[in-house]
């Protein structure tokens, strides 16, 4: 009987256990996510590091992370975090959070400088290389983020106009289903006297070139005239994909944004619904909409909530591609898809612009680099509310992108 008893008891004690364990097992924790930042610190150096929090404290590049081989530009790919190398260095290098924390996973070298990138999936994602000048071939690179190979390399020339000395520069990719979406505007080749390079002398139209995935074969070009070229010089991503797969974009008609001449049509946001190759009637008109503002630069908060960096004195020539400006311009607003509504955020003062706009979308908020020549810091934005609270202060010149991984 005491055999029968211990017996069953052990079954008993076996059986709850196991259920236990196939709870536990089914019902896992969730890793808390690792901040990491890139950053121009005070000697114009940049580097890539960990950070315990983004909300309070001092974020200090002294003594830690990866110091970087030059100016780099930062992007987040699913898991990997990719610094690229800025005009001459044409290094990429991925990095991820593994046990013992932030690693290099592996580099590759490209031919061109890399101005647009995007994400694929899990394994890929894609960049663009462009020359500087002339009517060279763009390149689209297929990368396998697991090892940082390149896959492929896809030749175009997007919207080449040699007889109006003008050449495709890319502001955005995006996947989706069976078409890369390409935007672009178009610039002076640096061949014409008569036109600069970098020269906006044709951009009073939006436009976006359709190329088939995974094949990379050019389909057609999109346009509208109702707003001008989307996107700016590194303005990654200027096409924005939301919840139901519609792809929004954003045109600045900025000279402070590095359009010149001036384009005199208004800033806004554009749509190409889901399942469609073509601009739909929507249009958001953010000049009028925001009492003269223009978008600089964007970042899709959820729920239909765009942060917007902008601009109202629209007076400067690439006046918005200084973060460490001693006469800031920018300021941040909540621009409602669905409403067609703007609402100047609270609590961020005057700051300088960036190239592209540093952010993270994380538990409902939106954390942006605010600096000037006096301060960096990191502010969280609520997108719901229009405001912000100051957070981690950055011992360094600004932050040049924000991650959790």
């Amino acid at each position: 009987m005491k055999n029968r008893f211990l017996t069953q008891l052990s079954i008993g004690v076996c059986v709850v256990l196991t259920q236990f364990a196939c709870e536990k097992e089914s019902d896992p924790v969730a890793a808390p996510a690792q901040f990491v930042v890139g950053m121009e610190a005070a000697t114009e150096t940049d580097v890539l590091l960990s950070a315990a929090s983004l909300t309070e404290g001092t974020i200090s590049p002294i003594g830690q992370g990866f110091e970087q081989p030059a100016w780099m530009l930062f992007y987040q790919m699913g898991n990997t975090v990719v610094a690229t190398g800025y005009s001459s260095d044409n290094e990429m290098t991925g990095y991820r959070m593994q046990e013992d924390g932030l690693t290099a996973i592996g580099s590759l070298i490209t031919e061109l400088g890399i101005y647009a990138v995007t994400n694929v999936d899990d394994n890929t994602m894609l960049a663009m290389g462009v020359t500087r000048a002339g009517y060279e071939d763009r390149i689209l690179y297929v990368i396998d983020k697991n090892d940082m190979s390149i896959v492929s390399r896809t030749k175009t020339r997007i919207d080449e106009r040699q007889a109006e000395g003008l050449v495709a520069w890319p502001t955005g990719l995006k996947v989706r289903g069976g078409q890369l979406f390409v935007a672009y505007y178009l610039m002076g080749s640096g061949e014409d006297p008569d036109i600069p390079a970098f020269a906006t002398p044709n951009s009073n139209q939006a436009r976006v070139a359709v190329y088939s995935y995974p094949s990379l074969t050019f389909e057609k070009i999109i346009t509208d005239n109702r707003t001008s070229d989307i996107g700016n010089y590194t303005s990654e991503p200027s096409l924005i994909a939301v919840e139901n797969g519609d792809i929004y974009s954003f045109s600045t008609s900025s000279l402070a944004s590095g359009f010149a001449p001036t384009p005199t049509n208004p800033s806004g946001f554009l749509k190409i619904e889901n399942g469609a190759t073509s601009f739909s009637d929507y249009f958001f008109d953010f000049e009028d909409k925001s009492g003269g503002y223009k978008i600089n630069n964007a970042v899709y908060a959820g729920n239909g909530k765009m942060v917007v960096r902008m601009v109202q004195e629209d007076t400067g020539l690439w006046a918005t591609y200084n973060p460490k400006s001693d006469a800031p311009i920018c300021s941040i607003a909540i621009a409602d898809l669905h409403t067609k509504t703007v609402t100047k955020v609270a609590g961020v003062p005057l700051h300088g612009g960036e190239w592209g706009m540093s952010n993270l979308v994380h538990n409902g908020k939106v954390y942006l680099n605010i600096s000037d020549s006096e301060s960096a810091a990191i502010y969280e934005i609520d997108p719901t509310t229009a405001t912000a609270v100051k957070g981690a202060s950055i011992e360094g010149n600004w932050v040049k992108g924000i991650f959790a991984l």
